[in-house]
């Protein structure tokens, strides 16, 4: 009797665990997105498209340097190569989703702008256009929080560290054309933070959108890329 009792409670014991599992395991809405490829055949010359989908999770630090948004990023890439043209056409597509456990996903924000491919750069999003011939590679920059469009540069963001922990502490800078149909107006000088431009210039020069301007930081001598002044008064 005793042996059968064990037996029984090792039993009940081992259901119960099998459910607590079930439901610690237990998987939200799949999200899905498709890719293609193909070839549209001209009567001059073939082109090739892409369209590239995919899903990516992103954690979003708040000021004070914690999360502050988990973000499901569905991004969609529409690529287009004709033989005998130079170049790509590219059209960017972007959509951010708020998750929150236990509720359904919520829409952010979403962007659409020309371009040819995306990533994540901190607190901002990054959608890039590629160059072509003597035409200069633009980036444009969305707050990943709002998705409202911040800077645009030809090429990557200044970073400078400041007093202070967290997003709070870093400034950026940007410089360049805003794309292929802006090139007859001067290149734009851009200061400010991940969450608003405080500083723009239009840059008078002689020198023409084929010689992409570049732009360093420096203390010193040496050019960089980046600056840490959290130490400075």
């Amino acid at each position: 009797m005793k042996i059968t009792a064990a037996v029984l409670v090792i039993t009940l014991f081992g259901l119960q665990k099998t459910d607590l599992l079930s439901k610690e395991n237990e998987t939200s809405s799949r999200f899905r997105a498709e890719s293609s490829a193909y070839v549209i055949h001209g009567r001059d010359a073939w082109t090739y498209v892409t369209e590239n989908r995919s899903f990516h999770f992103v954690e979003v630090l708040g000021d004070s340097g914690n999360y502050e948004a988990e973000l499901l990023l569905e991004e969609t890439y529409h690529n287009e190569h004709t033989d005998g043209i130079e170049g790509t056409r590219g059209n960017a597509a972007v959509k951010a989703w708020t998750l929150k456990p236990g509720r359904q996903r919520h829409l952010r924000w979403s962007l659409q702008q020309d371009g040819n491919e995306g990533e994540m750069h901190g607190r901002l999003f990054r959608v890039l256009a590629w160059g072509c011939c003597d035409m200069p590679t633009v980036s444009s920059y969305y707050s990943a929080l709002t998705g409202k469009r911040l800077y645009i540069s030809n090429s990557d963001l200044l970073e400078i560290r400041g007093p202070g922990n967290g997003p709070l502490a870093m400034r950026y800078l940007a410089f360049g054309y805003s794309g292929m149909s802006k090139l007859s107006e001067p290149p734009r000088l851009q200061y400010g933070t991940d969450e608003k431009v405080a500083q723009s210039f239009l840059v008078l020069s002689a020198r023409q959108y084929y010689d992409a301007p570049q732009m360093f930081v420096s203390t010193a001598k040496e050019l960089e890329k980046s600056i840490d002044l959290s130490s400075s008064p």
